[in-house]
């Protein structure tokens, strides 16, 4: 879904980098891509520790958008990102990725129902992550909410249904006993 928001909007990025922050039209289309991966894995980072909410603000920001933490530590990630794959200068890459990136946030939020317009359901299906519910009751699973989880698996990995900390230790005992003739 992130991969359409961006060829929706693509051509308007582009413009506003090569007017913008002055690189070649050739190098915005190196930018694209590396700002869908770095919106990817920011998002994903903050969807899946449950700052939907952080998300939300971020998007309905509007003109205040440059002062949201959010946005500032995706600047920063985007900027390292083309910083490091395609060799530009910091002072180049910070008007990259803060061009870019306020272009790519403010198309995307008239897309999702305009800054300020935004609801936490809206903004979820828009980027392909369904309702945010559904993510957060993905995420409690995983971690071992009230379907299980990982704590519960490695609990039954290591044969006790107490503590996992509690299991390492018997199956510790049981290796060096083992180890020792006991």
């Amino acid at each position: 879904m992130l991969d359409q928001l961006m060829n929706s909007i693509g051509g308007d990025v582009m413009s506003s980098l090569t007017e913008k922050a002055g690189i070649t039209s050739e190098q915005a289309e190196q930018v694209l891509p590396i700002a869908q991966d770095t919106l990817q894995e920011g998002l994903m980072k903050e969807a899946t520790s449950g700052n939907v909410e952080g998300i939300l603000g971020m998007f309905n920001s509007g003109a205040e958008l440059e002062s949201n933490g959010m946005f500032g530590s995706l600047k920063g990630m985007f900027m390292q990102n083309i910083m490091t794959k395609m060799g530009l200068p910091a002072s180049v890459a910070g008007l990259v990725a803060g061009t870019g990136l306020s272009g790519i946030i403010g198309s995307m939020a008239g897309k999702f129902g305009g800054a300020g317009n935004i609801t936490q359901d809206g903004l979820m299906s828009g980027l392909g992550m369904g309702d945010a519910g559904g993510l957060m009751d993905a995420a409690k699973g995983l971690l071992g909410g009230e379907t299980g989880g990982v704590m519960d698996a490695a609990k039954d990995m290591l044969g006790n249904g107490g503590s996992v900390a509690d299991a390492a230790k018997d199956k510790l005992g049981d290796i060096a006993g083992g180890l020792f003739g006991k």
